[in-house]
């Protein structure tokens, strides 16, 4: 995970603390291990004639694991080795692990029995320290980017991410510069000949390498002001005449993607983005104000236009944010709202996600979101309650890992070829009717959690956890909840489905 004490302002994400996942190294020991087994309980019943039910029959899972961790002058390294089984999971979420051999954007999953899944997990980084300004690090995590609870460049609930990172901190200017592998999964066909039994979690998957690269400017304005500019760029790793390819250009630190992406004659898929931040003086600095933007594709006379044209592809959020002076309370309101086919390209490699999860939003595209979290910790005690509200367009549904013959513009990972029509696609778009049962869906959860810190189990701490969640519109109305309790490492996001 983005560590919580981070090598540049790119990486800051000081303000959900009790969500990050902080791998950061804290001790200049040049090798430590530390190992944990942590259990978790599901309770299963089904409550029949009653708009609420379990996703299955849940039971007790785990999470096993090694964390190392050292350093030595300028060399810092970390890692962590995981392994999770989740009890009575939902019945979509058992089935994305057997079609796909990943999960969630947890790691490489499979299906032990009809009801739980097991995940493996290997994240890690070494980082070297080039002067007091400049840093490198390589290793596979997950980031975020940005001051908002989600993001629209990465968001922290991505899958974990192959990467080489260039970080500088110019003192009010910080630069990132982020080069990544990505993998993109695809249904393929089952074999002539029987598989003897191996019919194992994503046996008939395709698996595609792509590359992406991303940087990120921030500088800060004063009297409480900072700003920062995006670019992004993903390109296949097998196009026209190349089977490896590589573009060094991206490589460059401080370059323009899109320009270049025009120079090199490839038509590769650029983003840019831009953020704006104020920290009142009058609030004491407990409040922070924050805005994020990013455009897909931008033709000023079509986004000026009212025709609706499909390639408007942007998106937005706004965030508010107050932290009480003692650090006890945090509260987060926030909205944001992705247009149709964003993200998307012709290829679905060069769609920006990976292991078929968005790296930014983990809500992808097509709609609009307002969400609403509260936080208190003391020294032991922890209690978050959020709530989120989503309206979303949906495509027809399809067999698991099909791709629907026309997509409304929900999911990066469908093409934006497949769109039924130019003009008249807005917020939200559910396909005007040309696109089979595509709709409007809206989303609802609701999660509180209540943690005690175990000094004595290392920094683990025992946990209750409940969820709900409601969907209703086009397509099936369901509406079910869950309930955990146990012992933890450390917090699992909360908008999971377990």
């Amino acid at each position: 995970m983005t560590s919580a004490t981070p090598l540049n302002g790119a990486q800051v994400m000081p303000l959900n603390p009790f969500e990050l996942e902080s791998d950061s190294v804290t001790s200049l020991r040049v090798f430590e291990v530390n190992g944990y087994a942590t259990p978790q309980w599901s309770p299963g019943a089904r409550l029949k004639g009653s708009w609420i039910e379990l996703p299955s029959a849940g039971g007790v899972g785990w999470r096993a694991g090694l964390t190392i961790q050292g350093g030595h002058k300028r060399w810092k390294w970390e890692g962590t080795a995981d392994h999770w089984r989740v009890a009575g999971v939902h019945e979509s979420d058992w089935n994305e692990a057997w079609q796909w051999g990943v999960w969630d954007g947890m790691g490489y999953a499979w299906n032990p029995n009809g009801a739980d899944i097991a995940i493996a997990r290997v994240t890690g980084s070494v980082s070297y320290q080039v002067s007091p300004s400049v840093a490198l690090d390589l290793g596979k995590n997950q980031h975020h980017w940005g001051k908002g609870w989600r993001s629209l460049w990465h968001d922290r609930q991505a899958a974990a991410l192959p990467y080489a990172r260039l970080s500088a901190n110019a003192g009010k200017v910080h630069y990132t510069h982020l080069i990544g592998s990505t993998m993109h999964l695809g249904v393929g066909s089952p074999p002539a000949l029987p598989p003897n039994g191996r019919n194992n979690p994503g046996t008939y998957t395709t698996k595609k390498r792509a590359w992406m690269a991303s940087h990120v400017v921030d500088v800060e304005l004063g009297r409480g002001w900072n700003a920062g500019l995006f670019g992004a760029v993903t390109w296949l790793h097998a196009d026209s005449g190349y089977s490896h390819r590589f573009e060094p250009a991206y490589a460059l630190p401080f370059i323009a993607f899109r320009p270049t992406e025009y120079a090199i004659g490839s038509a590769d898929n650029a983003l840019i983005g831009a953020s704006l931040e104020w920290i009142p003086r009058f609030a004491k600095k407990q409040v922070l104000i924050y805005g994020q933007l990013l455009f897909d594709e931008m033709v000023v006379s079509e986004l000026l236009s009212s025709d609706g044209w499909w390639a408007n592809k942007w998106s937005v959020l706004g965030s508010i944010q107050w932290r009480s002076s003692n650090e006890h309370w945090f509260v987060v309101l926030e909205a944001s709202g992705v247009r149709p086919y964003t993200y998307s390209h012709a290829s679905s490699s060069q769609s920006w996600t990976h292991q078929n999860q968005p790296l930014a939003h983990p809500g992808g595209s097509n709609f609009v979101e307002g969400r609403f979290h509260v936080q208190w910790k003391n020294n032991k005690w922890s209690w978050h309650t959020g709530a989120v509200y989503m309206r979303k367009g949906i495509d027809e549904s399809s067999e698991l890992g099909m791709e629907p013959s026309a997509s409304v513009g929900s999911n990066p990972l469908l093409s934006y070829t497949t769109r039924p029509e130019e003009y008249g696609i807005d917020w939200i778009y559910d396909g005007n009717g040309l696109v089979g049962d595509a709709g409007i869906q809206n989303v609802a959860r609701l999660w509180m959690d209540l943690g005690y810190a175990l000094p004595q189990l290392g920094g683990q701490e025992a946990f209750v956890r409940g969820m709900m969640r409601k969907e209703s519109g086009a397509q099936a109305d369901q509406a079910w909840w869950r309930l955990e309790v146990g012992i933890r490492v450390n917090r699992v996001f909360e908008e999971r489905n377990w």
